[in-house]
């Protein structure tokens, strides 16, 4: 797919890795939709610094099916579509045992409902990527690690009744990239020396990867990790 001059939606694209993305869409001609929930003013900052034209933020809170709808209302039709907002507590912490309900809703109950809507538009074709998590990957227990799981298994099981319609649909299990918000930069000291690479994943090569899988005609159904060893790494023991 040429993407030159098509309409992506970004969810989370504000900030962080969906930044990167939504910098990367831009770069390739793609007038970008950036999502957002409460970093409306850092969204316009960013939407102004692309190139091209067209672009434009939204805001909705991904657990607000209401919310969900008005935004899709006013956006119109788009033929590419990246979800990449979620929400992620420190693991083990009050607030993490009390998300199920939430990481259910946004990182899996909205990427889902998205999807039906972007299927459902009266468009000859469009492709999608899931942004999910390479633990995801790995045996594993929490609402976290199984919202990512089932966005996963959502890639796979849509990609059959997709294809026919001439839509792929693709994800990306990223590794450790970014200190969570919760977490000072040592964590991520503490975390490399255990990943085969010893590295973390630059946000630039998850952008790259999102951009190919938009435009690659040949690929769909594919669960990608882009994690630096990290979901091969029991496979030897190591």
């Amino acid at each position: 797919m040429i993407l030159q001059g098509k309409r992506v939606l970004v969810t989370g694209g504000a900030k962080r890795a969906g930044a990167a993305i939504v910098r990367e869409l831009a770069g390739a001609g793609c007038r970008v939709i950036i999502h957002c929930r409460e970093s409306a003013d850092t969204a316009q900052e960013l939407c102004a610094a692309l190139p091209g034209t067209g672009h434009m933020v939204v805001s909705a809170d991904l657990a607000d099916d209401r919310e969900i709808g008005n935004m899709l209302a006013g956006i119109g039709e788009f033929e590419l579509l990246v979800n990449n907002a979620a929400i992620f507590h420190r693991p083990g912490s009050p607030e993490d045992l009390n998300a199920a309900e939430l990481y259910d809703k946004i990182n899996f109950r909205a990427p889902q409902r998205l999807l039906e809507y972007f299927f459902a538009q009266n468009i000859p074709a469009g492709a999608a990527v899931n942004i999910t998590d390479a633990f995801a990957l790995l045996p594993g227990t929490g609402a976290y690690h199984q919202s990512k799981q089932q966005l996963n298994e959502l890639t796979r099981r849509l990609a059959p009744g997709w294809a026919k319609r001439g839509f792929r649909i693709n994800a990306v299990a990223p590794g450790p990239m970014l200190p969570p918000p919760w977490a000072p930069e040592s964590r991520m000291e503490k975390i490399l020396p255990a990943v085969p690479l010893h590295r973390a994943v630059p946000p630039e090569e998850l952008a790259g990867l999102v951009r190919f899988l938009l435009s690659c005609d040949s690929m769909t159904g594919a669960v990608i990790p882009l994690d630096c060893g990290i979901s091969v790494k029991n496979l030897t023991g190591g």
